[in-house]
């Protein structure tokens, strides 16, 4: 790390000085208002007075403003908001090098087109901003009647494993927030969230690959930041959806989402509902280590029910104009059930049967979270001094019951005898507070300091009760039961400055976190007690070369905590030689990243990343040469570096015809000198390239077709290889705009199939997975009530880091 960042340090001391030799340029600042209040998302493009040529364009954030750098020259503005007619400003000059503030620009509402106006604004799929890449939904037709686990699959960059393991520019452990605001549940838990979100509650994905000081350090893969749609309108308004989609089943879905917002207060809500049901199959050949090998080709296959409902209630109260107070409520409620028949030959070679495990099995399982918020944000001054609090406090509520009956045959079918017979149950209950401030202070018109603090308390009990069937009785089994408890408290505290000198812009953050927790076994009697403190650097640097030519620099360092449900060490059975086990020894896992981009009029892209990850937390599949079993586990490897370079680009092929492309390609070292009795180096270079087309057929209709292709990758002890998907979209707009009509078929060709082997010396095996993922989906959208845009409050609570981690696969 040190050479890291003495190379970092040299290369300011070098740069900045000759930035400040180059052209001067100025910065232009003002905001957009309605006469009442200032107006969010309104475009602002300025022009030079002398040839009205384009110089740049830019969009007001959440409080109306918005900025320009530009040379001494003289100019003019144009301004427009949907549901507003365009405003031009008279002209100005612009001389320096003081910042120049423009007077407020009033756009007045389009009377005659008020009731036709959507809200809903023409996006590019992809947009790609100095430190993220935005992936638009509505944008997409294909992702209409998807939930937000199968929108992740058509993002840029972003990999869902077989397993539902999320992964992003080839590193795992990423942080998924909604809203920015950190779930708090496990990787599980999260991709149980996700299957109950469906796509049209979301308006985009924000992919951040290296976040800076502001954000939990516990990211090391990289931020997903799911943007839910949001009614930024005065009065009383909203949309339903409806939709439907068949995959071999009836796929029904629906929500509704409600505002009405005077000048004193907003208050909205939503509900969604999904149902899903679908067929999986698993196919597993394995050879077991050991002198005496066995062959066990396994074949499962389950057909399993998922429902969800979710609903969010809140208000805003504006105390003043620079005052807000906020209270939101959040849920979700969700039921599985799975019904699985295994079928696994055993024998000494693949094609020399002796015997026959067949294994029918019943799992369900119900899930309620529920989270509460309030929140103030408070504007100390007009330049920009402010703070925010949040107040949280979030409940997890599950329960996991599961029946499994073990019985062997002979090659022929006859019965020979009777194997396990068990049943578990599984009650879960979460806790988790936490209370977070932020500051900002304007120095000057060079410098800016932001600071903020947070404090994070999670509790979990998780029961784990094991039932053996002895000869008709269910018999309480104590060596497989397990009761564990855990207590966690994180505090943090951050503090960055912001520095821009001409056209470079420079910041330096620095966060501290401190981690107490225990872990209890209770029925073990092992408790596992952890104390430490971090500091989390973080540094970038951009230089606007000009209008059109930008590059980025940023360095980070990171944690990942593991996950509260693998430190749990109970054993859990999927089958007689198949298990999963828990691990209380696993430690955290550091990362280091590094990332050079360069932004070509504000649409092409190029990034190159670097991140090293020590004590790497990841999954594997292993193999018990005493049982006879595989098992899943959770582990520390030493270390895995990952080298990649993304390259986003649109290309306009016609004018009813645009393609947005992104092409990702890296190589992945995975290092662990001994691992279940093996020293493990595997590489790869790999790659993901995406590309989406979207047509322009009429006014009425617009449509999309989407490919995403992978080649081989690596992932912990395992190896994935090479996939391919392809989607395409039919959307109909309505001719008074208050809605639209969307048909999208997903895995035409039946392609998701995941096929994996090991890279681990005497670990064999190969599994396929694959399921019922060709579907057809069709999803009605309505929107009531006044549709013209007004400012809205952008919301973050303080339960932004640590529901990720209440479980665990």
């Amino acid at each position: 790390m040190k050479p890291l960042l003495l190379t970092t340090l040299l290369f300011l001391f070098y740069f900045i000085p000759n930035t400040l030799h180059a052209q001067q340029t100025v910065k232009i600042n003002g905001t957009v208002i309605d006469g009442k209040q200032t107006l969010p998302a309104a475009t602002v493009l300025l022009y030079t007075a002398k040839d009205s040529a384009l110089v740049t364009t830019a969009m007001t954030d959440q409080d109306g403003k918005f900025n320009f750098t530009a040379a001494p020259s003289k100019y003019y503005i144009v301004s427009s908001s949907i549901g507003y007619n365009k405003v031009k400003t008279a002209p100005f000059q612009l001389t320096g090098p003081a910042a120049l503030q423009i007077p407020a620009i009033t756009l007045k509402e389009n009377s005659k087109n008020l009731n036709e106006v959507s809200i809903t604004a023409a996006k590019p799929v992809l947009e790609r901003k100095a430190d993220k890449l935005i992936f638009n939904v509505d944008a997409t037709p294909s992702a209409a009647g998807l939930t937000a686990l199968e929108v992740l699959k058509k993002a840029p960059g972003v990999n869902v494993d077989y397993n539902e393991n999320i992964s992003l520019s080839g590193k795992s452990n990423v942080l998924v927030t909604i809203d920015g605001k950190q779930t708090y549940l496990s990787s599980t838990e999260v991709v149980n969230l996700l299957k109950s979100m469906q796509s049209n509650q979301i308006e985009s994905i924000e992919i951040i690959n290296n976040p800076g000081s502001r954000y939990d350090a516990n990211s090391t893969g990289g931020i997903i930041n799911i943007k839910t749609k949001k009614s930024n309108t005065e009065g009383f308004n909203g949309s339903v959806a409806l939709g439907a989609g068949f995959n071999k089943y009836l796929l029904p879905n629906g929500s509704i989402n409600l505002n009405y917002r005077k000048k004193d207060f907003n208050v909205f809500g939503s509900y969604g509902y999904n149902r899903n049901k679908s067929l999986q199959t698993l196919k597993i050949d394995r050879i077991t280590p050991g002198t005496n090998p066995l062959s066990f080709s396994q074949r499962n296959k389950d057909t399993s029910v998922y429902s969800s409902q979710n609903f969010k209630i809140g208000t805003d109260f504006f105390l003043s104009p620079k005052h807000t107070i906020g209270f939101l409520v959040k849920g979700n409620i969700s039921d599985y059930n799975q019904q699985s028949l295994s079928m696994v030959n055993i024998g000494k070679s693949f094609a020399a049967t002796d015997s026959v495990l067949k294994t029918p099995s019943y799992n369900s399982s119900n899930r309620k979270n529920f989270s509460y918020n309030i929140n103030y944000k408070g504007v100390l001054d007009t330049a920009g001094q402010e703070i925010t609090v949040d107040a949280d406090y979030s409940t997890f509520d599950g329960t996991n019951n599961a029946n499994y009956t073990n019985r062997f045959y002979l090659p022929n079918g006859t019965f020979f005898k009777d194997g396990q017979i068990y049943r578990n149950f599984a009650p879960s209950n979460i806790d988790i507070k936490a209370i977070k401030a932020d500051y900002t202070l304007p120095i000057n018109k060079m410098f800016k300091l932001e600071a903020g603090t947070k404090i994070a308390s999670v509790k979990s009990d998780n029961n784990y009760i094991y039932e053996n069937d002895i000869k008709g009785n269910w018999v309480f089994d104590n060596t497989k039961s397990n009761r564990f408890l855990y207590d966690e408290k994180v505090s943090a505290a951050y503090a960055t400055l912001y520095v821009t000198l001409g056209k470079t812009s420079l910041s330096g953050g620095l966060r501290a976190e401190n981690t107490n927790s225990t872990g209890n076994s209770i029925t073990t009697n092992q408790l596992t007690n952890r104390k430490y403190t971090d500091l989390f650097p973080s540094l970038s640097l951009s230089q606007n070369i000009d209008a059109d030519n930008t590059l980025n620099f940023s360095y980070s360092r990171k944690i990942n905590r593991p996950n509260y449900q693998n430190l749990n060490p109970f054993v859990f059975f999927l089958d007689q030689y198949t298990y999963n086990q828990g691990n209380p020894n696993l430690k955290p896992e550091y990362s280091n990243n590094l990332e050079a981009s360069y932004l070509f009029k504000q649409k092409y892209s190029l990034a190159l990343n670097y991140s090293r990850t020590t004590d790497v937390i990841t999954q594997v599949l292993l193999q018990n040469e005493v049982r006879k079993s595989m098992y899943q586990t959770i582990l520390n490897l030493a270390s895995e570096s990952v080298v990649s370079l993304t390259f986003n680009f649109p290309v306009t092929v016609t004018k009813w015809w645009n393609m947005n492309n992104n092409v990702l390609g890296y190589f992945k070292q995975i290092k662990a000198p001994d691992l279940n009795g093996a020293d493990l180096n595997s590489k790869q270079f790999s790659g993901n390239f995406y590309a989406q087309n979207n047509f322009t057929l009429s006014k009425l209709f617009s449509a999309d077709a989407g490919l995403m292709f992978s080649t081989p990758q690596i992932e912990g002890a395992f190896k994935v290889k090479s996939m391919y998907n392809a989607d395409a979209g039919l959307r109909y707009n309505f001719p008074n705009k208050t809605g639209n009509l969307k048909l999208g078929v997903n895995d035409i060709f039946h392609s998701q199939k995941a096929r994996i082997f090991s890279t681990l010396p005497g670990n064999v095996y190969n599994l396929e997975q694959y399921g019922n993922t060709t579907s057809v989906r069709l999803t009605f959208t309505y929107r009531f009530g006044k549709m013209t845009v007004k400012s809205a409050r952008n919301r973050s609570t303080g339960l932004d880091d640590e529901q990720k981690r209440l479980g665990g696969k």
